[in-house]
């Protein structure tokens, strides 16, 4: 599958010519289907704020205080709560301590002291999908359940996920509305309002953006690379946040 995993480690996480055409297609299906869309709003409650509580989870989180500016920690974590509230409102079965992981560590190829090490990998979703596997194996996770979390981080740039994962498909529409402000709209103001006070976004689009250009300087035939030629800019700077 283009995104996946083992898609990243057979190519690099280069685009050929029949990828970039495969996610033309599928953007231009996604912003169809965005103009038939019902107006809806999600229901949460005060536990929707709230990071699951597992010995995995904590781990993970203190590994990423020592390794991970803190926006980018928060970016994560807002992906958490709103793929979370999406898996609540459209009832699709996941395993939350799962999801939460390659939430939090989604973007780790990002992370200035740990981006660019692999030679033979020319995507930061593949790169954070790598480190994350070694992470984790120290932690003695299962396999089964590693090989969910790195598909789930590699898919998370590619335009549409099937429910059938249902991780990765959560984590890329989570990610999504705290990027470029997808389907915001789904959300409750004040679940906005709140979740942004918890987890402040400090200068979220402005260094993000920054990361993303040097990937694509560094990575011309990445999919980052590929959606920043085609209009991602944009749509970061155009999210419906603050900054």
């Amino acid at each position: 599958m283009i995104g996946d995993y083992k898609w990243g480690l057979k190519t690099k996480g280069n685009l050929n010519l029949m990828a970039k055409i495969y996610f033309a297609y599928e953007a231009i299906k996604v912003k169809q289907n965005s103009k038939n869309a019902k107006a809806t709003t999600f229901a949460y409650n005060e536990n929707d704020f709230t990071i699951p509580n597992s010995s995995l989870i904590n781990q993970t989180i203190e590994f990423l205080k020592d390794t991970q500016q803190e926006f980018l920690i928060n970016h994560c974590i807002r992906t958490y709560l709103f793929g979370n509230i999406i898996g609540q409102n459209e009832f699709i079965k996941f395993d939350k301590e799962i999801f939460t992981i390659a939430s939090l560590m989604h973007d780790f190829g990002l992370v200035r002291s740990h981006q660019f090490k692999h030679s033979n990998c020319n995507c930061f979703a593949i790169e954070g999908a790598i480190a994350t596997g070694l992470f984790l194996e120290n932690q003695n996770v299962a396999k089964d359940k590693i090989k969910i979390i790195q598909d789930a981080i590699s898919l998370h740039l590619n335009i549409k996920i099937s429910t059938d994962m249902p991780e990765a498909y959560l984590l890329n529409k989570g990610a999504a509305v705290d990027v470029i402000g997808q389907n915001l709209k789904i959300f409750n103001p004040d679940f906005l309002t709140k979740a942004i006070e918890k987890y402040p976004r400090l200068n979220f689009k402005t260094e993000i953006h920054q990361l993303m250009k040097r990937q694509c300087r560094e990575r011309p035939q990445s999919r980052i690379s590929f959606l920043y030629k085609n209009g991602f800019p944009s749509l970061i700077k155009e999210a419906d946040f603050d900054e």
